[in-house]
């Protein structure tokens, strides 16, 4: 602080805690700081707020009442034709750079006027400097007259004088601006130098934080808006500060530039997320030299039906993003066959996999079923061999009569070894008292032999003896009791 005693301005944050707003406090005569004036930014998120530069200043009790504000829009460069870079940008040409405006304008209302403020140079140090100018004469003068009412303000008027003013950098190195009064020539048509007033210094900008007003020099200006000179002041010097000492994509609000296509890329994010927008506190402003009057800053928050202004860099975007989606979809598609192609092959593998498989399964079934077949087999004639044994056949009776004697033999009667002593061992078992009998073809007892009583047992005749081989045809056949049963 210069003094205590002059109006000194301090830009600190706003109150409310919101990033793009700003207070203007004012502190006189020891007082401590009191809000005086409050700076109003759009919200960079919005689309409308994209590449531009856009301050107002408000009062800092009632913010819809706006005393004036600055809409800064910058040019940029031209689009390269180098298919190199080009080709290193991912097929589209680089993103136009903004170039820093040499000159804006500032928009005061009630009365409604325009104060150019343009980028010079000094001569004498090669120090940058603003220069404006502002009328003498800002407002009507009271009249009944209906012809005087129909005349426009003496702002808008040629002839009326006016005052030029410029901020100036104190030095290369310094951070501090003053601004002051040109001084007028004295001469009538201004061409010698040396007949020049001084310079007035009316404000000092000490380290772009706090802006010092010389009371006594203010005023010595001629002027009927002092108001309108310090809000003019303020504006220009809170300009020179946040667009020419600051960073010129952050203060234009310029996005990044977007991701190479060649690249990776995440999902995409849905286009309606970038429209139907609200609209901040500064409508798309541009304010040529020769328009009378400016809109308004909005003081509500809106919906502006109206798509936001298209620039050579919002139109690169719109064009390096839709090249962008392009290659993306191009890329997905491509993906996607890739994806089908190999989906398909698996299955085809897995297919001719499985039917192989089958193949196999079924021989080894169809080796097994005929290795079971001839087991089967196998066993089958076993069991007809073992169970079933094949029968003789029986030969004729006139040719062979002592064969069923032969094949079928009578089992001799057997004897307990006390009883009998001649006992001959039979294929059965006789029950005591009853005699063995024998077939003569396996050599069985004689018939001289004789029991223990003294009695001659006879011969018993056979099958083919009661056919009239044998000499006991006349005897009867006995039937043989079973030595078991």
């Amino acid at each position: 602080m210069l003094d205590e005693n002059l109006p000194t301005f301090y830009l600190r944050p706003s109150s409310d805690n919101v990033k793009h707003h700003a207070s203007v406090l004012l502190a006189q005569y020891g007082f401590d700081p009191a809000p005086t004036y409050s700076l109003r930014h759009p919200d960079p998120a919005l689309p409308g707020s994209k590449n531009r530069y856009a301050v107002a200043l408000c009062d800092s009790y009632s913010p819809e009442i706006i005393y004036g504000e600055v809409l800064l829009i910058p040019e940029w460069t031209q689009p390269s034709l180098s298919q190199e870079e080009i080709r290193r940008n991912g097929g589209v040409p680089p993103a136009p750079q903004p170039i820093l405006p040499s000159s804006f304008i500032i928009q005061l209302y009630n009365p409604d006027q325009q104060v150019l403020v343009q980028q010079g140079v000094s001569k004498w140090s090669a120090t940058p400097q603003w220069v404006f100018e502002m009328p003498q004469r800002s407002f009507r003068q009271p009249s009944v007259s209906s012809i005087d009412r129909t005349q426009s303000d003496p702002t808008a008027l040629e002839n009326t004088p006016k005052l030029s003013f410029k901020w100036k950098k104190d030095g290369k190195l310094s951070k501090d601006y003053a601004c002051s009064l040109s001084g007028k020539s004295t001469n009538p048509d201004g061409s010698k130098r040396k007949n020049r007033e001084p310079d007035i210094t009316l404000a000092i900008f000490k380290h772009l934080k706090e802006i010092t007003m010389y009371e006594p020099n203010l005023s010595r200006v001629e002027m009927e808006d002092p108001k309108g000179l310090e809000v003019v002041m303020l504006l220009s010097a809170i300009v020179i500060r946040e667009v020419y000492n600051g960073h010129i994509r952050e203060t234009f609000n310029v996005s990044d530039a977007p991701r190479r296509l060649s690249g990776e890329h995440p999902p995409r994010k849905n286009s309606s997320d970038r429209t139907q927008r609200q609209r901040s506190d500064l409508p798309p402003l541009q304010t040529p030299p020769s328009l009378p009057s400016q809109r308004p800053f909005v003081q509500n928050q809106i919906s502006d039906p109206r798509p936001p202004p298209t620039d050579p860099r919002s139109q690169w975007e719109i064009d390096a993003e839709t090249a962008r989606l392009k290659k993306q979809v191009e890329r997905e598609e491509r993906e996607r066959r890739r994806a089908e192609h190999a989906e398909t092959k698996r299955v085809k593998k897995m297919l001719e996999d499985e039917e192989r498989r089958a193949r196999q399964k079924q021989l080894e079934v169809d080796k097994e079923t005929e290795r079971l077949k001839r087991e089967f087999e196998r066993e089958q004639r076993q069991t007809q061999r073992g169970s079933k044994p094949p029968l003789p056949i029986r030969p004729a009776a006139s040719l062979q009569p002592n064969l069923a004697t032969s094949i079928y033999p009578q089992p001799p009667l057997q004897r307990p070894h006390s009883a009998n002593p001649y006992h001959t061992a039979g294929p059965y078992l006789q029950p005591p008292g009853s005699v063995a009998s024998s077939s003569v073809f396996f050599g069985g007892p004689s018939s001289n032999a004789r029991p223990p009583d003294g009695r001659r047992v006879g011969a018993r005749p056979g099958f083919f003896n009661r056919l009239g081989h044998s000499d006991h045809a006349g005897q009867r056949l006995s039937k043989k009791q079973s030595a078991v049963f």
